[in-house]
């Protein structure tokens, strides 16, 4: 399941500031606000700006899935967010955030992010009390944790293509 939301249904406000979309659509009147993205291990990412689209790939009963925010800054460069959630026990969940110059790089990057990279691994190759079939079983499993978040990925990536890609 994706659940996908776009920033041109904000309420337009008397106050807010004016910007070009990068969507194709007439410029909006949208209010800007200031917004902190999280990075795990790194410095958070600061910026004053509008909201275009929030998604994630959730669905009852995944290991791990995605959550995505896209802003827009006043100057027209666009911010992205992506957060992963790990169900696994004592794992933490994994903060990403970049600043792009257009929204055509943003959602190149979203394409080519690989949502497999967080995915815990739960067997050690070195370890020789494991047996042979053993760590056949947990390789399988990893790859079909691997394979059920890589299809959430690319439906949440698929929609956001089709709704903010320029010229779509």
């Amino acid at each position: 399941m994706v659940s996908l939301a776009f920033g041109t249904g904000f309420a337009p406000s008397g106050l807010g500031s004016t910007f070009e979309s990068a969507v194709g659509l007439p410029p909006i009147m949208a209010e800007a606000t200031q917004v902190t993205l999280r990075v795990s291990g790194g410095k958070p990412l600061r910026l004053f700006g509008i909201p275009l689209a929030e998604s994630n790939s959730w669905s009852p009963g995944t290991v791990a899935w995605h959550e995505v925010a896209i802003w827009q800054r006043e100057g027209g460069e666009v911010a992205v967010a992506i957060r992963t959630f790990r169900k696994a026990p004592g794992e933490a969940d994994v903060h990403r955030a970049e600043l792009f110059p257009t929204l055509a790089d943003a959602l190149t990057w979203l394409e080519e992010f690989d949502p497999t990279g967080d995915l815990c691994v739960d067997l050690d190759a070195s370890d020789r009390s494991v047996s042979a079939l053993d760590m056949a079983l947990r390789a399988a499993a990893l790859r079909g944790r691997a394979e059920e978040v890589t299809r959430q990925w690319r439906a949440l990536v698929g929609e956001m293509l089709f709704r903010l890609h320029p010229g779509a």
